[in-house]
């Protein structure tokens, strides 16, 4: 209960910093675009549309159709380096306070983690000194209790187990249209369908951003637009490589509330269950090393049939009804294929571009859970013209692919 408390005490300050940063007198709002309706550049957009800037959206296909609609959309801080952690635990305490005023029913149920031997109980172990230094560790847990928390499963074995309360997941669809909403409440313009063109600067500022529905004057311009993000740097001459990343989850169709837990367990099944009832899994992170995967593990391509795609879906929820009995009754609603924006070293890619100051990037793999930072941090500096101190560690420039500015 302390550590609940000290979390729910840090989301309350999380939600004071959350207020419009404080921004100089200036004779007109700032016009900010933004690249991406994806969760990230909807919380960017939402951020930005609250604090005062004149905000264009502009995606070229539907809010949450890449990347994010095909999140597994865990909200988590396992991450080794204790920086990035710390970020990421911002941006959880951030989460909790735009829960509330956004209405965006997060699923806070928490998240297990178990092996069924020991030649894979040190990841668990691994696992949980990734949190080991921080206010919110996870908790190392015997089989009783974890048959307590989660009296549905049928886990196995347990050779070693932990469990982090602090951990929650979303509908990300759900939260980027509530993030838009808002957006559109503090008088941000969506433009649906929409595909960036062309930049236009004068005198090295940004003067106008040309799209397929005409050209838009604009002041910044910020790039959130995932694995898309690198061609559109390029209309700023700046190279930036993601890593390619398929990734597929099993969709059920909906079930009686089973469970509100993040369970990552043996044979690398991971699933929740969703607040509509559906169970999303998967047990792989990316695609076997098949001829029938060649082309989606080389670029970013649908299923070649839609036999594959039902072969996957159902071999993945008959593995989940193994540890989940329940999901036996279920059926195979959909197979989601997605494409992480996976940057090359793991860390987010977030600041001004060098030598083109008005122009800003926000690409991460851990969209849904730095959604709500990013939208804060990337607002000061593009509204104050300010440098936020924690982001310096994943600026572009880290990269030394700039060939010059304009």
């Amino acid at each position: 209960m302390m550590r609940r408390r000290k979390f729910l005490g840090m989301a309350a300050a999380a939600a004071i910093g959350a207020a419009a940063p404080a921004t100089f007198a200036r004779p007109r709002a700032l016009r900010v675009g933004v690249v991406g309706g994806g969760i990230v550049g909807a919380s960017i957009a939402c951020h930005l549309a609250q604090s005062g800037a004149q905000v264009t959206v502009f995606e070229k296909a539907g809010p949450a159709m890449g990347a994010t609609r095909n999140s597994f959309a865990w909200i988590n801080a396992f991450v080794a380096d204790a920086h990035y952690r710390d970020l990421r635990l911002s941006s959880m305490a951030a989460y909790r306070d735009l829960d509330r005023r956004l209405e965006l029913n997060i699923v806070w149920g928490g998240y297990l983690n178990w092996a069924g031997d020991e030649d894979h109980a040190g990841l668990v172990r691994e696992n949980a000194a990734q949190l080991a230094t921080c206010p919110f560790p996870a908790l190392a847990i015997g089989a009783t209790e974890l048959a307590a928390l989660s009296p549905h499963l049928t886990p196995g074995p347990v050779s070693a187990a932990i469990y982090s309360l602090i951990d929650g997941h979303l509908d990300p669809v759900h939260v980027t249209n509530r993030f838009l909403g808002a957006a559109r409440a503090g008088g941000a313009q969506l433009r649906i369908p929409c595909e960036l063109r062309e930049l236009q600067f004068r005198h090295g500022h940004l003067t106008a951003a040309v799209t397929s529905q005409g050209t838009v004057p604009l002041d910044r311009l910020v790039i959130a637009a995932g694995v898309d993000t690198p061609r559109l740097l390029e209309l700023c001459g700046f190279r930036l490589r993601l890593r390619h990343a398929p990734g597929i989850l099993a969709h059920s169709t909906p079930l009686p509330a089973l469970t509100r837990i993040i369970h990552d367990g043996p044979g690398n099944l991971v699933f929740k269950q969703m607040a509509d009832g559906r169970i999303v899994g998967t047990d792989a992170s990316e695609p076997p090393d098949l001829p029938v995967h060649e082309a989606i593990r080389a670029q970013p391509i649908d299923f070649p049939d839609e036999a594959l795609r039902t072969l996957h879906g159902n071999r993945i929820l008959g593995k989940l009804a193994t540890l989940l009995p329940a999901v036996q009754g279920a059926s195979l609603e959909w197979l989601s294929l997605g494409f992480r924006p996976m940057p090359l070293d793991d860390l987010p890619v977030v600041g001004a571009l060098p030598g083109v100051g008005d122009v800003h990037v926000a690409v991460t793999h851990s969209g849904v859970t730095l959604a709500p930072i990013l939208g804060r941090y990337v607002t000061r500096e593009v509204l104050d013209e300010a440098r936020v101190e924690v982001l310096d560690r994943y600026r572009p420039e880290r990269f030394n692919l700039w060939p010059g500015g304009l």
